[in-house]
């Protein structure tokens, strides 16, 4: 990212008096956003031969006699070439050709913000990933820059670190910082009013905005609305995004949600968001605005009027009750805190479209967005903590796209057939009661609760939900046929049964493997002991999560032979049995397997039953003595995670240290 010194590493490198003794001839070209092959051939050929005068010319004849000197120059010499700031794959297309392979240990650097640049460019994985300076870089850094070789007065000692912890790491900003504070007399008073940030590093951010195209430029200021060092679930961004329009399809197989998996990889190979975890299958899990790119983001986005957050340029409750009646009127994104939203004078909009509420710990007012008649999105952020409040009158605002908070109770009222144009329903909260009346939301693509309650069916078998996508989580689903009719697109799944009627078939689980579409389905099942329930599942399934017995394990071929299967959970003795033994063919895409809580003895398997697992975790099974011992051919194998319940790792270690490469890494952890 910008401000993390690629190219004062490269100039170090460039300039070390061991590097000019290796290398015969060396040269240092910047590109930039805005480059045009004449500048660059003369810029190189400036610097082979020493010169500081960089002419820009645009004859064919000019051009093609540059590039047969510049060839000529390196040809046969062992040399070095530094390509500065690069922003394109074509750019370095359009010269690497110049630099004939003497096979000398010649060496090019190139630096770069964008993943796709250095992954085209490196001929092996010789890619160096700059890192943000820890604590102790951090301050090293920041006292260099101010006092030199001499100590930091003790009454400077806190509010410098303060002032450090607030610059995250990035070298630009500690440098700007300190360079700012060594010119002014060193007092705390006047240290505290210093701000973090400035024109110069925003100025370097703004260059990687710069360089986005439009509809990236919208995804990338969205994300002002959340608050600081937040981690951000990437499927709610995703949801969030295309609720606001912001995926358009160019071809008819394109799916939005997936053109919005792609638009967050293309901002963090942007360097412009961080991720904070990853799935298993590499997709983003969470992500967040490293601070000085969100100071930057923040600004843009108020400039732009594109989103307003209310606390970072309010940040007192005295501020907010004096503008915010005035800033609502003018903006149509905002993000505010829930007292914000209880406000005498603020709680009336027709401009306001979006609203991103931040819930506040401790504080737990009724707030009401009833008045706001435009709104489209409403998203409050979940806490860890589940301390969320209801907003009133939800279900009276007809445009809206998105909704995901707590309501005033579990039943959802009849009213919700107002909200003709809702997407995504997420609610906040266990036992949810659905009216007859979801079925009548044509355009609802994600229905999410913490549970709810059996879903009623209408009288008319005409309505469906033939947009649904996602579904979880809904107690006593029955898999009637007729449900299935109704929503026949569903790609995630998630039930958790109670009761025990399967003896009878009464929740028709046999129906499951008619949702063609499904990939992924989570099935829980509480207060009931073991009978054999699963028979067929979707063969679309990429991931499975079983809770509760659900299966035997000599059964498990039905799992492992489901053919896009990537990820395994089987969780509180969700298979019965003490012996599993595989056969060739099966689990032949698995990546993960997770077994959680289980009475296994024997587990018998070779390397070939599982030739793409990656991950392997063991969590309390206190009766399996050992894993298969051919597990060490598995060459994908990278992770094995596992309890010390009664020493286990005991008896794991000594086979496992034997029989697994060393690349894979081995955890041990306590339950």
């Amino acid at each position: 990212m910008g401000g993390i010194v690629t190219s004062t590493l490269a100039k170090y490198v460039y300039h070390h008096p061991m590097i000019m003794d290796q290398y015969d001839i060396r040269a240092w070209v910047t590109i930039s956003q805005d480059y045009s092959i004449p500048s660059i051939l003369s810029q190189l050929l400036a610097s082979l031969k020493g010169k500081v005068e960089r002419v820009e010319r645009d004859s064919l004849k000019v051009i093609e006699a540059e590039m047969l000197e510049i060839k000529k120059n390196l040809s046969g010499r062992r040399y070095l070439i530094v390509i500065d700031d690069i922003w394109s794959v074509v750019a370095w297309n359009h010269i690497q050709w110049l630099f004939p392979n003497n096979h000398n240990r010649s060496r090019i650097i190139l630096t770069t913000r964008l993943m796709d640049v250095a992954t085209n460019a490196a001929i092996s994985s010789n890619i160096h990933m700059m890192r943000f300076l820890d604590d102790v870089q951090s301050l090293r850094l920041f006292q260099d820059k101010v006092f030199g070789d001499q100590d930091c007065p003790i009454e400077l000692q806190s509010v410098g670190e303060k002032i450090v912890k607030g610059c995250g790491g990035l070298p630009l900003s500690i440098v700007t910082v300190a360079g700012l504070l060594s010119r002014i007399p060193r007092t705390p008073k006047l240290w505290k009013q210093i701000e973090v940030n400035d024109g110069q590093l925003g100025s370097i951010l703004s260059l990687s905005y710069n360089h986005l195209p439009l509809h990236l430029r919208k995804c990338f200021l969205y994300m002002a609305a959340f608050p600081q060092e937040y981690d951000i679930r990437a499927s709610e961004l995703i949801k969030l995004w295309v609720a606001e329009g912001y995926m358009l399809r160019r071809y008819a197989f394109e799916t939005v949600d997936l053109l919005a998996e792609h638009c967050l990889e293309d901002l963090t190979r942007q360097s412009l968001v961080l991720v904070t975890s990853r799935k298993i299958d590499g997709k983003i899990k969470s992500c967040r605005l490293h601070s000085m790119v969100r100071d930057s983001c923040v600004k843009q986005a108020g400039q732009e009027k594109f989103l307003l957050p209310v606390m970072d340029y309010f940040p007192t409750p005295i501020l907010r009750r004096h503008f915010l009646p005035q800033v609502l009127q003018n903006h149509r994104r905002v993000s505010v805190s829930w007292h914000d939203l209880n406000l005498k004078d603020s709680g009336h909009s027709s401009c306001t479209t979006c609203i991103i509420c931040i819930p506040q710990r401790g504080y737990r007012p009724k707030s009401s967005v009833q008045n706001f008649t435009s709104l489209r999105v409403l998203h409050v952020l979940r806490r860890n903590d589940r301390s969320y409040r209801e907003l009133g009158q939800v279900f009276e605002l007809s445009n809206l796209t998105y909704l995901a908070s707590n309501i005033p109770d579990s039943i959802v009222p009849p009213a919700i057939a107002k909200l003709q144009n809702l997407q995504s329903l997420i609610i906040y909260r266990s036992d949810v009661r659905l009216p007859v009346e979801i079925w009548s939301l044509r355009m609802l693509r994600h229905l999410i609760a913490f549970t709810f309650q059996p879903l009623p069916l209408p009288k008319r078998a005409t309505l469906s939900l033939v947009h649904l996508k996602t579904l979880s989580m809904a107690i006593d689903f029955v898999c009637s046929e007729k449900v299935v009719e109704m929503i026949p697109n569903i790609k995630k799944l998630g039930i958790c049964y109670s009761q025990e009627k399967f003896g009878s078939g009464y929740y028709c689980l046999g129906n499951l493997i008619r949702f063609h579409r499904v990939e992924k389905l989570k099935l829980e099942m509480h207060h009931g002991s073991y009978v054999p329930r699963l028979i067929y599942l979707p063969l679309s399934l990429n991931k499975l999560e079983l809770s509760g017995g659900w299966i035997s394990w000599r059964d498990m071929m039905i799992v492992g032979s489901l053919p896009n299967l990537q990820v395994v959970k089987l969780k509180n003795h969700a298979c019965h049995g003490e012996h599993w033994e595989t056969i060739e063919g099966e689990f032949g895409n698995l990546i993960l397997l997770l077994i959680d809580e289980s009475n296994l003895q024997r587990w018998t398997a070779k390397s070939s039953h599982f030739p793409r697992l990656k991950c392997l975790m063991l969590h309390r099974c206190p009766y399996l003595d050992e894993i298969p011992h051919d597990f060490g051919n598995i060459h994908p194998l990278k992770l094995i995670e596992i309890d010390d319940h009664k020493n286990i790792y005991n008896i794991y270690i000594g086979k496992i240290t034997k029989m697994i490469p060393c690349e894979v890494f081995l955890i041990l952890f306590q339950t």
